[in-house]
């Protein structure tokens, strides 16, 4: 007999963000809470809510290198290259995991190129 894996079924976006506005409200200091907010806002395309969770995430928890990652590229999509070098390079510092800093030294590049 082959062995099955149960999924949960995915949620739509619409749920996942009623989803995690719920969690937040319930936890409103739970960084990781923000930046699931923050995550799903961004891929839905609330890019300025999305900007905001982020930030909250990383008022909460400073050494969030997710919520430092999208923050770059957030202020990056502003035209905001100062900033968005600072989270990057915060990443860069930070203890997050290789694949992560790897996006931000693509990310850091490509700034350079523009400069």
């Amino acid at each position: 007999m082959a062995d099955r894996q149960i999924r949960a079924p995915e949620l739509t976006p619409r749920q996942a963000t009623a989803h995690y506005e719920q969690v937040v409200k319930e936890n409103p200091g739970d960084a990781q809470a923000h930046l699931n907010l923050g995550s799903v806002y961004y891929t839905t395309g609330n890019l300025d809510a999305a900007f905001k969770e982020f930030q909250d995430a990383r008022a909460l928890s400073p050494g969030l290198d997710h919520a430092h990652y999208y923050l770059g590229v957030l202020y990056a999509q502003r035209g905001d290259q100062a900033n968005a070098r600072k989270e990057w390079e915060l990443v860069l510092n930070g203890g997050g995991h290789a694949l992560l800093k790897d996006q931000a030294r693509i990310r850091l590049a490509a700034l350079g190129q523009s400069d």
